[in-house]
């Protein structure tokens, strides 16, 4: 009791705070300039990251990444804010050599032991040796891109390093990155590769006649080189976006032809960021060199062979030819081709921003001349 009479004690020196009743409009003065001067404080103090797993490229591409991780193609994962080789993500690599291995075994079985009623396709022995070639040959494309994974994870992740270093190199001269446009374009991506590989499963059930399991398990291994391919794309576009910002900065900084301005950064260190994009874009081409060959020898062989199919099913059966069967292989034809437009455009864009720069540089030297023409040092 004398403890409890010492706590009212000691309470009673301490101001209680008026408390508005509930049934009371509590109203909180609302200024607009100090809001907007509030806003604008933070996002000037918002630190925008470019290493890690909550840089801003990798958030965007994030659905993406974790595709490839399923199909193995992704087996890296990040310590700190440095990317490197994950073991835990390589068991994903080796379930799906083993399911590939697997699936090429059920194919095979499909095609040579299966006997039906009705020939496939309507064409007996050239389909069926044309379409056991076709799978082979993606087959050995597939398990290709898993080794060439499990044998180059360091080299991927110092390439990934390194672009995350240029990122924020470039983010301190006061050019940061935005990757908005960039995850519009995932998402679009995304989208439309879903559309076509649902419309191939669908209409190849149909026409084929066979059941889910088995034609989305022989989709699989498409599924997984076109994957593959669009991993590639995807890095060289990423080159192509740097290789053009900093085309951007460099005619941003040109000295004027007319007057006096200081550039806000100099030649030399803009040939010097030029000069570690090469060389990211020199180890990347010459960690893909063989898998570009062999994809595009792969897609090259189904595109005409899936023409051929087409071709002589509408001249030859034009009055027993199935659309749906039509139809399928149409849809397996723009997977196709999108993947050969995914591999040019990559390529040419990356490589026409990349020699735009020498062009600038010369124009820059040209510039300085005419302003300085006795100046020995120039």
């Amino acid at each position: 009791m004398d403890f409890l009479k010492f706590i009212q004690k000691e309470l009673m020196h301490y101001h209680r705070k008026a408390i508005v009743p509930l049934s009371k409009t509590r109203v909180k003065p609302f200024d607009v300039e100090t809001m907007l001067e509030e806003v604008t404080r933070a996002r000037k103090t918002e630190v925008k990251k470019f290493h890690g797993p909550d840089s801003l490229l990798y958030s965007a591409i994030y659905p993406i990444v974790f595709t490839m991780k399923v199909f193995g193609l992704s087996p890296y994962d990040f310590i700190g804010d440095q990317l490197t080789p994950s073991n835990c993500c390589l068991l994903f690599t080796f379930a799906f050599m083993a399911i590939y291995c697997h699936i090429i075994y059920t194919v095979y079985l499909r095609f040579v032991s299966l006997h039906r009623n009705k020939a496939i396709l309507t064409v007996v022995e050239t389909t069926k040796i044309l379409m056991v070639l076709q799978v082979s040959v993606n087959y050995l494309v597939a398990m290709y891109d898993l080794v060439l994974t499990i044998f180059t994870r360091k080299a991927f992740s110092r390439i990934w390093n390194a672009q995350q270093d240029f990122d924020e190199r470039l983010s301190q001269l006061g050019y940061p990155r935005k990757e908005v446009n960039t995850k519009i374009a995932m998402w679009i991506f995304l989208i439309s590769q879903i559309i076509v590989w649902t419309a191939v499963n669908q209409t190849g059930m149909y026409a084929f006649d066979e059941t889910w399991l088995f034609n989305t398990s022989y989709m699989c291994l498409y599924v997984g080189t076109a994957a593959s391919v669009y991993k590639f794309f995807g890095m060289v576009s990423f080159l192509g976006q740097r290789f053009h910002q900093l085309n951007k900065i460099a005619k941003e900084n040109l000295p004027p032809r007319v007057g006096y301005r200081s550039s806000k950064i100099s030649r030399k260190t803009i040939q010097e960021l030029y000069t570690d994009l090469i060389l990211l874009s020199e180890a990347l081409g010459s960690l893909y060199s063989w898998s570009l060959l062999f994809w595009l020898g792969n897609l090259s062989v189904h595109t005409i062979s899936n023409l051929y199919f087409i071709i002589d099913w509408i001249i030859l059966t034009w009055s027993n030819t199935s659309w749906l069967l039509i139809f399928n292989m149409w849809c397996w034809l723009v997977g196709f081709i999108m993947q050969l437009l995914a591999l040019h455009i990559a390529c040419d864009y990356t490589t026409t921003e990349a020699n735009f720069m020498p062009v600038i540089l010369i124009e820059w030297d040209a510039r300085i001349v005419r302003r300085f023409p006795h100046d020995a040092s120039v």
